[in-house]
């Protein structure tokens, strides 16, 4: 008897949990969007002193301008942190749909993505104030002239949801909006310009700067209201984002933010009316001989181009400290390993300098994550490969991951601290690491910002 009611006693407790088990697989495949974006909300990250930002790429706050990467919200986060004094770490992100999640993961301080936020109560986002304004328009091909008596459609790209108003247009029935969720507002560009398409919808600010790269498309009217360009800000950091307020709020009256408006959303900007159209697909003069030289000694040609810009801006002409010059600016030692001189020719710099970086990523190649090894191999560039070994050295010693360029260079900062340059596993001794690490940053943000916007021919 009792045989038996242990029997059934087990029987329910299986049931019991067969029942919890299905019941909490279920659910996560049919959660409505609301729950799914608490979820995803309840992630908590802590930050440090840095600013942790993302931007969305497109071709109005994010880009790359004779070899610098610049755009109205990069500079305007940039300024922010300046001003703030606090370091800012921005990440970019191309794919619509991933910064659409990140916006609601508190993964980042801010996110800058434009999405129809009106439909997300507070409780799913917090907004900042708001940095600009913009409203959708139409654009068209010069010599398209709509027919009032025919159907049409006008275009937009993934997650392009704001309002549109075709009320004043003519004939407002005959218009209808369609969606391409995997196709960017560049990839529209080039189909309206190719006549595959009549008409595609933008908001202004992205069209101005991109009807420079397209002398045969035209601004048409707008079709829409104006509507506030916000941030979306990690809603567990309640003192930071009354900073971020704060700022925002005082910027917006000053000179500057003026100044930055005029250059980025003003269709009266020199920047965008006389470069842009010209450095579409373009970094620098070199950009050929460039690739040329990295295709031989297999190495990614945008990221020798951001050791470059960082080193000279592309000048061949410069004398740096310590005797480094040319537009590698290695040093005197370097130069003497690979046979160049003060007279040598670009080129040969340019081979020279992809000689020395190959020899640096051959260093580090199978030692380091892979895709960080071009931050170890930037930081050896600026400071010698031996102080970036002593850095790993020290990480793996005190626990880290020294495969990681992020924890390493935690390690090549405390090298200028006496307990860790004098440590028995540091061969090279003293360094003030942090130079070496902003430089690191900097290569490496801008050689994704050349990844992102520059097409290969």
């Amino acid at each position: 008897m009792k045989k038996k009611h242990l029997s059934y006693l087990f029987l329910l407790i299986a049931t019991a949990l067969l029942g919890v088990f299905i019941f909490s697989h279920e659910r996560v495949d049919y959660l409505p969007l609301k729950d799914k974006l608490k979820k995803v909300k309840e992630v908590t990250v802590v930050h440090s002193d840095t600013i942790s930002a993302l931007i969305f790429y497109h071709a109005a706050d994010y880009f790359v301008y004779h070899g610098s990467v610049i755009g109205f919200q990069y500079d305007l986060i940039k300024k922010m942190g300046e001003e703030l004094g606090r370091p800012v770490a921005i990440a970019i992100e191309s794919d619509p749909a991933k910064a659409f999640l990140k916006s609601f993961s508190n993964e980042y301080d801010l996110v800058g993505f434009d999405f129809d936020k009106e439909m997300f109560t507070p409780e799913y986002i917090t907004q900042s104030e708001p940095h600009s304004y913009t409203y959708p328009v139409l654009i068209m091909r010069k010599e398209k002239h709509p027919d009032t008596t025919k159907a049409h459609v006008v275009h937009a790209s993934a997650k392009y949801a704001n309002r549109i108003d075709f009320s004043e247009l003519d004939n407002p029935g005959s218009w209808k909006l369609e969606h391409h969720p995997d196709a960017t507002v560049e990839d529209l560009f080039d189909q309206l310009a190719d006549g595959e398409i009549d008409y595609v919808v933008c908001n202004y600010n992205v069209a101005i700067t991109m009807l420079p790269f397209y002398k045969h498309l035209v601004l048409g009217p707008r079709i829409g209201d104006n509507f506030p360009r916000t941030w979306v800000l990690n809603s567990n950091n309640g003192a930071l984002n009354d900073t971020i307020n704060q700022w925002l709020s005082g910027f917006k009256k000053t000179k500057e933010y003026d100044r930055l408006c005029t250059r980025y959303l003003s269709r009266a900007s020199q920047l965008i009316q006389n470069s842009f159209g010209k450095q579409k697909n373009s970094i620098s003069y070199y950009d050929k001989i460039i690739q040329n030289i990295c295709d031989k000694y297999g190495l990614d040609w945008k990221f020798m181009s951001s050791i470059v810009y960082q080193e000279s801006h592309f000048n061949s002409d410069v004398l740096g400290m310590g005797g480094s010059f040319g537009i590698m600016q290695m040093m005197p030692v370097t130069c003497a390993r690979y046979g160049i001189t003060d007279t040598s020719t670009v080129e040969e710099q340019l081979v020279a300098g992809a000689k020395y970086i190959n020899f640096l990523y051959r260093i580090f190649d199978g030692k380091v994550d892979v895709s960080d090894i071009y931050s170890f191999v930037a930081g050896s560039y600026n400071s010698g490969p031996g102080h970036i070994l002593d850095a790993m050295s020290l990480c793996e010693k005190y626990g880290g991951n020294q495969r990681r360029w992020e924890e390493v260079a935690q390690y090549l900062i405390l090298k200028s601290h006496k307990e860790y340059y004098s440590d028995s596993v540091v061969k090279c001794g003293y360094y003030p690491g942090k130079h070496t690490v902003n430089y690191v940053d900097e290569v490496m943000t801008r050689y994704h910002g050349y990844v992102i916007t520059k097409q290969e021919e």
